[in-house]
Formats: C-alpha cells, sequence, structure tokens
C-alpha cells in the first residue's frame, strides 16, 4: 500500500502540471500575430498586402466587439451570482451548517473561475484560429486544439486542486464523527458549481436566442440586414450569447459534472468498508481524474504524430483520432 505522502503527490503534482501546460499554451497562442501573413500573400498576389492590412483591421474589429459584450455580459451575470451566492449561504448555513456552506462558496468561486478562463482564452483564441486557417489548415488546427486544452485542463486541475485543499482544511480544523460525514458535507462543492452552471448555461442561451430573435425581425425586415452580417448588432450579440452560453456555462457545466462526480464518489468510498480505512482508498476518485490529466496531456503530445490535418475532413478524423487515444489510454485505469 502506498503512503499518504505518496498519494498526495499523485494528486497535486498532476494538478500543478495541468495549470503549467494551460499557461504554456495560452502564451502560445499569444504569439500568433495577426499580421494577415503579408510575406506569404504577397507572393501570390501582389495587391494582396494592402487587401490583407484591411481585412486583418476588420478581423481585430470584429473580434475586439465581441470580446468586450461578452466579458460586459459575463461580469453583470457575475454581479447576481455573487447575490445568490450570499443569499443561499445563509441559507446552508442554517440548514447545513459551517462546513457545508464553505464547501459551496469555494465550489461556486472555482466554477465561477472556470467559466471566465473559458470565455477569455475562447474569444482570444477565436481570432487566431481564424487567421492561421488563412495561412492553412493545419494551422488553424494547432491553434484551435491550443486555446481548447487550456479551458480543459485548467478546469480538471483547478477543480481537483481546489478539492483536495478543500479536504485538507476540513481535516485539519473540523471535528467530524466519521469521515463519510466529513465527505457529506463537502458535497457542498459540487452544489456550488452545478448552481453557477445553471447562470452560465441557461443566461447565455437565453441571451442568445434573443439576439437571434432581434437579428431575424428587426435587422432582415427593418434595415435589410443579413442575420449574420456584422454591422448587425444583433449578430454580434448572438455571438456573445454564444460564448457566454457555450463557453462559459459549458465550463461551469463540466466543473459541476465533474465536482458531482466526485464529490459522490468521495461518500461512497466513506460509507465502504474496504476502502474508509486507507488514505488511498479515499482518494481514489481523485486519483481517476489526476490520472486523467496525465493521459490529456499524452494524447496532446501524440495526437499530432497519427493525425495529420491537411484537408477539411482530416479535421474530424484528428478531433475522433483525440477521443481514441484518450480512451485506450484512460481505459486501463
Amino acid at each position: 500500500m502506498i503512503s499518504s505522502l505518496e498519494v498526495n503527490l499523485l494528486v497535486v503534482v498532476p494538478g500543478v502540471l495541468g495549470l503549467l501546460w494551460s499557461v504554456k499554451e495560452w502564451i502560445a497562442v499569444a504569439n500568433v500575430k495577426i499580421d494577415g501573413h503579408p510575406d506569404l500573400l504577397a507572393n501570390q498576389d501582389s495587391k494582396a498586402k494592402t487587401a490583407a492590412a484591411d481585412i486583418v483591421a476588420e478581423m481585430i474589429k470584429i473580434s475586439t466587439t465581441i470580446q468586450e459584450g461578452a466579458m460586459s455580459f459575463l461580469m453583470a451575470e457575475y454581479t447576481y451570482m455573487a447575490v445568490y451566492i450570499v443569499l443561499f449561504s445563509i441559507f446552508l448555513v442554517f440548514f447545513t451548517g459551517v462546513p457545508t456552506t464553505i464547501a459551496f462558496v469555494v465550489g461556486s468561486i472555482t466554477s465561477i473561475l472556470c467559466g471566465w478562463i473559458g470565455m477569455k482564452i475562447a474569444v482570444f483564441t477565436n481570432v487566431r484560429t481564424t487567421h492561421q486557417c488563412w495561412k492553412n489548415l493545419s494551422a488553424g488546427f494547432d491553434v484551435a486544439i491550443q486555446g481548447g486544452c487550456v479551458m480543459g485542463l485548467s478546469l480538471v486541475s483547478l477543480g481537483l486542486l481546489a478539492l483536495f485543499a478543500l479536504i485538507e482544511v476540513f481535516k485539519a480544523y473540523f471535528d467530524f464523527s466519521s469521515s463519510q460525514v466529513m465527505y457529506e458535507a463537502i458535497a457542498g462543492y459540487g452544489l456550488g458549481g452545478s448552481s453557477i452552471a445553471l447562470f452560465g448555461r441557461v443566461g447565455g442561451g437565453i441571451y442568445t436566442k434573443a439576439a437571434d430573435v432581434g437579428a431575424d425581425l428587426s435587422g432582415k425586415n427593418d434595415y435589410g440586414l443579413e442575420e449574420d452580417d456584422y454591422r448587425n448588432p444583433a449578430c454580434i450579440a448572438d455571438n456573445v450569447g454564444d460564448n457566454v452560453g457555450d463557453i462559459a456555462g459549458m465550463g461551469a457545466d463540466l466543473f459541476g459534472s465533474f465536482a458531482e462526480s466526485t464529490c459522490a464518489a468521495l461518500v461512497l468510498v466513506a460509507a465502504s468498508p474496504d476502502l474508509k480505512d486507507s488514505w488511498a482508498g479515499q482518494m481514489y476518485p481523485m486519483l481517476i481524474s489526476s490520472a486523467g490529466i496525465v493521459v490529456g496531456l499524452v494524447t496532446l503530445l501524440t495526437q499530432g504524430i497519427f493525425y495529420k490535418v491537411k484537408d477539411m475532413p482530416d479535421v474530424e478524423k484528428a478531433l475522433k483520432g483525440i477521443l481514441v487515444i484518450s480512451t485506450v489510454l484512460m481505459t486501463p485505469v
């Protein structure tokens, strides 16, 4: 049986590694210069350099507008979430106790942070992916994967580390009658994550549907602007809503699913006579998640070797290939 220190390291080290990899990929995306590939295009067309400068300026203008709108909407939504967290925490204190309330607040804040990271990297990556696809499909696919793995890895890593820290704090500062009672209190962590996911998914979804209606009714009928015409304000609002609902909301939703399933597994482990007496047994659900981070990193390192992206059909093959590699590697775990 492995020692408690070894178990702790197996949980913490992959989480830290996932965060560091996320930072690395964020920097890689940030290093993509939006310049219109003047040298490449100039060799194809003598007027391409001038045309590229105009297109780049328009790309930056549109992406900046979407980015500002998305962050404004998100900050407004987080204001309402903060009020909800405070009010519901008061309710939890009286009916479940202080430990569950603390777990709920930590889960809510972590969920908000995961959604915010997802939003920031998404609006940052979108325009750069489009720009690199202008060069070739392979370059655009690489940037898209880099941006996507920032949210994926940081979400699981933050969730894992925050939950582990919560367990250690509860063990040190609260006196529970049993480990099962402690993990039942920690289940508030999953409740916090799911509550924030509800706001993100539903709020962003309602917003983007309202923008769709505005684009169809007012934009088309009153001004003759197509739904996807960037001059149509509802088109920008639609993109903002898509980012909030499908990215920030999805990030919070994925975190909520991760937190709920892990907390439920921890409660079951604490009730199991065969697992509750060993630290390795209690941490088994979290060890699975930490192993998943390692598998995700290995998958990212190897997918480019097995699945090359040159033409449009290769994109779907590469995405499915990532699932195949990760499934093959994770199944033995």
